[in-house]
């Protein structure tokens, strides 16, 4: 069977499938003519009847889009700029020019020379900044302080009207880039995305090494680096491709005024953005299978189709309607069957793109079975796709996804001024201002022919088929990342079995959701405590309540944790805990499912002192859901495949640690040093090996044998219902186990008098190294100290070893906290530098700081204390931020719930004086714990030979059993 070719074309695009062209196709914001604009200016953006911020659109002169949020309540400011251009731009030859150009916007303007001043302005006062670029968009973000707003905003406009690209630092900059570039070279998401690329059509522009190293950023005979990057900018990063949107506390006008002021100067030549136009796959690209060789012990099947853009079918949503059904997980979904069949772990369906078309993609992660029948599994799914056509096609899915959408805009809860600034400047480039905010949150009308239409598209025909896994064939080589890889074209009988799929019994249409909340109601108020109070408590148990009355919305959160000494007195128990937990999530999937689906989120977590489970959202149906979870994890039935599964799954992620960046083996590997409990996953995925469900079974008696609970219920329930739920909860639980008060929680501090040297081997070019100095001194005081002093070395920490001495692009300096007790963390990732020169470089940097922190002027060291307080200071944005600072009380035993008040007092009385002090004694006085890793890039030279020879280094747990004192926090 010759494969039919997909032609895709811009936004409005016909398939030559036999299908006519898709209908309904509209402009983006980029294409909008002239008599539009004046529309636009004055159009009223819809938002949410619980949203009390103000907004307001405008165009300045230069055609630079504006949204302007004006939120009294507000603590922190923020401001992003989308620009129109991504790594699709970049030129060949210069793969990596958009991201390196992103990089050098932060070092300099003509108004504002100072390396790193920006991001030291921003620490000072309590903000911080970022960036990212995509395919098609490049976008910047900061968050500062009220109070630092109007020059921080002024700062950052100077990116986009006069930015110093100051050759002095492109050397040094394309080696943070490469640094990027290597940090990730394992990770074999990055691995897999790059074959993705390098098997689609080389002329279209998607196709393009995006991240760049010093090879595609080296100057030729040709071509010049900074000449490029010059060009890159004048070309692209014109007020016409971009859009701002400001969040302020200020009144709309105001806001308004600054944006005129500092942004009318941004420079434009009228150029906007167009789709490729470039067919994204070749015939011969289509309908075959890609094998890829991963790094980690990983199974996986993944189809691709390319279809058109749907952003002109925003309001029908046809995409977002056929992944709701094809990856619903309720009973006789597609992922029920096939997980029934011992075939996949999990399945999700989503779809995402450039401007001129998305990949519409459902991903499965696969059992050993699984691999070896995929082409079932690829049967199955054509199978419900066809399902989909045949019946499924009806507005009440629609209806459905509908209400559940309009409830959720109708009670949108507040998110941080960064996260709204984001989400408004790439919003901009594609809607008209009045659904700046709602667009996601339409359902319109309800197109059985749009969606027909897709789901035309997605047939074998159309379909990039791709393995993963260990031990495939391949035949070729993908030279940045190595990742070997095989593209075939699937064969006729293949195609065939795939156009025609068999019927299977089992497949169902979802039924009608039962969790939609109908009633959505604020009770009243039954109570005027400030903080949540104890309502109910029988020994062993307590519950706390604390009915909201500041966000008033019909939601609560509830949190349930149980505490037993089972958990974790050991590897195995730790193990089998993790295996319980994972379990009870797969035993409540199928009648879960549609209450996430309807907004009514739960959760079930394990740690090595218990377990945990909570539910928030609409509060209607919250407390069937509850008790249903409560039941099935003291009656868990465990299911032979399940236990099969989730024990081989739980094993090959824990060995699959060891393919993890060395920064993040090397956290793990400190809190395995520094707290008791603590497993490494090697050490875990070998007691797992062994247990059976007998024992798993056992284990979970003698869990429940003696336990203690602590709950909390925050949000749109009385004092009644939540002592009702109380007395529930606890007929659950203690009937038939005995109550117990948890065990204390230890921690080990190093008090030797020495260095401790934890040592990994790593299988990287990178090093790793991390520094950490924890104090003894629990106080407030104390507390305050530390923090205060890690706000103020932060900016500069990271501006000497990553900017200046461009060590690498995982930097970090900071205070931490170790239970309650506070210190000091460094850690850097280096393709540079082994971790002994690293150890040399921070060192050197700490001496140093000395000095700086004492010769600080007056006014910077009263900045950085005032934004560390108005942080502290800042308010809950949403319920759920509310009810996690509850909850990290409770369990922390700060019943006063004043913990960050307490902090803001100690900090308000501290000195420039006493702080220069309290840092030359503490870092006189504690000696760290370091993890480091030599990476294959730095085994060779008189360090790591001197290394080696060192006998007092930590290469295999356990670690200074003798040199480490525990200390019981509670």
């Amino acid at each position: 069977m010759k494969p039919q070719k997909i032609k895709l074309v811009a936004l409005c695009i016909a398939a030559t499938l036999g299908m006519s062209a898709l209908t309904g196709c509209s402009m983006t914001s980029n294409s909008i003519s002239k008599s539009q604009q004046g529309a636009m200016q004055n159009s009223n953006i819809i938002k949410s009847d619980n949203d009390e911020r103000d907004y307001r659109y405008i165009e300045l002169d230069n055609g630079l889009k504006v949204a302007l949020v004006s939120d009294i309540t507000a603590d922190k400011a923020a401001a992003s700029l989308d620009v129109h251009i991504g790594h699709m731009s970049d030129p060949k030859g210069r793969e990596g020019l958009s991201h390196f150009l992103e990089h050098m916007l932060f070092l300099g303007t003509e108004k504002y020379p100072k390396v790193g001043g920006y991001d030291e302005y921003l620490k000072e006062n309590g903000g911080w900044s970022n960036a990212g670029t995509g395919q098609e968009h490049t976008n910047y973000f900061f968050e500062v302080n009220q109070g630092a707003f109007n020059e921080a905003l002024d700062r950052f406009a100077q990116f986009f009207i006069a930015p110093t690209l100051d050759p002095e630092y492109v050397d040094r900059e394309k080696n943070a880039v490469h640094s990027e570039f290597q940090m990730k070279i394992k990770d074999d998401a990055r691995r897999i995305r790059e074959v993705r690329k390098e098997t689609s059509n080389s002329k279209h522009p998607a196709s393009q090494f995006s991240v760049g190293n010093l090879d595609t950023l080296a100057d030729t005979k040709d071509s010049k680096l900074i000449d490029d990057l010059k060009a890159q900018y004048k070309k692209y990063y014109s007020a016409s491709r971009m859009a701002l949107s400001i969040v302020g506390k200020e009144d709309l006008d105001t806001l308004e005024k600054w944006a005129r002021e500092k942004f009318s100067a941004v420079p434009t030549n009228g150029s906007i953005s167009s789709p490729v136009t470039i067919d994204p796959f070749l015939d011969e690209q289509l309908a075959v299978r890609i094998d890829i060789e991963p790094m980690k012990d990983v199974r996986t099947l993944t189809l691709n189709f390319p279809v058109p853009n749907s952003l002109p079918h925003f309001k029908e949503k046809p995409l977002t309607f056929i992944s709701h059904l094809l990856g619903n997980e309720g009973e006789g979904s597609l992922f029920s069957y096939l997980k029934q069949q011992g075939l996949i772990e999990s399945l999700g369906a989503y779809h995402y793109g450039p401007d001129d078309f998305e990949l519409f993609t459902v991903s499965m992660s696969l059992t050993k079975k699984g691999l070896a029948d995929y082409q079932k599994i690829t049967q199955a799914v054509f199978a419900y796709l066809k399902l989909i056509a045949n019946e499924g096609l009806k507005p009440s899915y629609f209806d459905e996804l509908k209400a559940v959408a309009k409830t959720s805009f109708q009670f949108q809860e507040k998110h941080s001024a960064a996260n709204t600034v984001q989400n408004l400047s790439g919003q901009l480039q594609y809607f008209m201002p009045e659904n700046l905010l709602n667009s996601g949150y339409i359902y319109q009308d309800f197109s059985a022919d749009i969606v027909k239409q897709y789901l035309d598209l997605l047939v074998p025909q159309n379909m990039r088929q791709i393995r993963v896994a260990k031990g495939l064939k391949t035949d070729k080589v993908q030279a940045e990342y190595n990742t070997p890889y095989l593209m075939t074209k699937l064969k006729s009988e293949e195609l065939a079995q795939y156009q025609t799929p068999k019927e299977i019994e089992s497949l169902k249409l979802p039924k009608k959701n039962p969790f939609i909340a109908n009633n959505l109601k604020l009770k009243v108020i039954s109570s005027d405590v400030i903080n949540p109070e104890v309502v109910f408590e029988k020994p062993g148990f307590k519950l706390w309540h604390k009915q909201d009355s500041e966000f008033r919305i019909p939601k609560a959160s509830v949190n349930i944790q149980i505490y037993s000494n089972e958990a974790g007195k050991d590897a195995v128990s730790r193990a089998k805990n993790t295996l319980y937990n994972a379990l009870l999530k797969d035993s409540l999937n199928e009648f879960g499912y549609p209450a996430k689906q309807a907004g009514l989120n739960y959760n079930l977590w394990s740690t090595n002192r218990g377990m945990g489970f909570g539910v928030n959202g609409y509060d209607e149906k919250q407390v069937e859901l509850l008790v249903t979870i409560n039941k099935r994890i003291r009656n868990l039935t465990i299911d032979s495949a399940a236990f099969k599964l989730h024990k081989a799954r739980l094993i090959r992620s824990w060995n699959n640690a060891q393919f993890d960046r060395p920064y993040s083996q090397s956290l793990a590997a400190l809190s395995q040093v520094q707290r008791t409990q603590v497993y490494a996953p090697a050490v875990l995925a070998q007691a797992l090996e062994s247990v059976t469900i007998k024992e798993l079974t056992s284990y979970i008696d003698s869990f429940h044998r003696e336990i203690e609970i602590e709950a909390l219920v925050h949000g749109n329930m009385t004092k009644e219902e939540s002592i009702l739920l109380g007395k529930n909860l606890h007929a659950l639980n203690l009937t038939g186990s005995k109550a117990k008060s948890r065990a204390e929680k230890v921690v080990k501090l190093n008090t030797s008098g020495a260095t401790l040297v934890r040592e990994l081997d790593i299988d990287h070019d990178d090093s790793s190294l991390i520094v950490s100095y924890v104090n003894e001194d629990a106080s407030i005081e104390s507390r305050a100290q530390f923090a205060l002093v890690g706000r103020i070395i932060n900016a500069p920490f990271y501006k000497s070893i990553r900017t200046e001495q461009q060590l690498g692009y995982i930097v970090a300096g900071r205070s931490r906290m170790l239970e309650d007790l506070p210190g000091l963390f460094f850690l850097v990732q280096s393709p540079k530098a082994g971790p002994i020169e690293l150890e040399r470089r921070i060192s050197l940097f700490l001496s140093d700081f000395k000095s700086q922190l004492q010769g600080m002027t007056l006014d910077k060291f009263d900045d950085y204390k005032a934004g560390l307080i108005k942080d502290l200071k800042a308010k809950d944005k949403n319920l759920n931020e509310r009810t996690s600072r509850y909850w990290a009380d409770i369990n922390a035993k700060e019943f006063n719930f004043d913990s960050e008040q307490k902090l803001i007092v100690a900090i308000e009385k501290l000195s420039q004086s006493d702080m220069s002090n309290f840092y030359d004694n503490a870092m006189n006085k504690m000696k760290p714990i370091i993890v480091r890793s030599f990476g294959k890039a730095h085994r060779e030279g008189e360090d790591y030979k001197a290394a080696q020879k060192n006998q007092n280094t930590c290469r295999s747990n356990p670690c200074f059993t003798e040199q480490l004192k525990t200390s019981i926090r509670f």
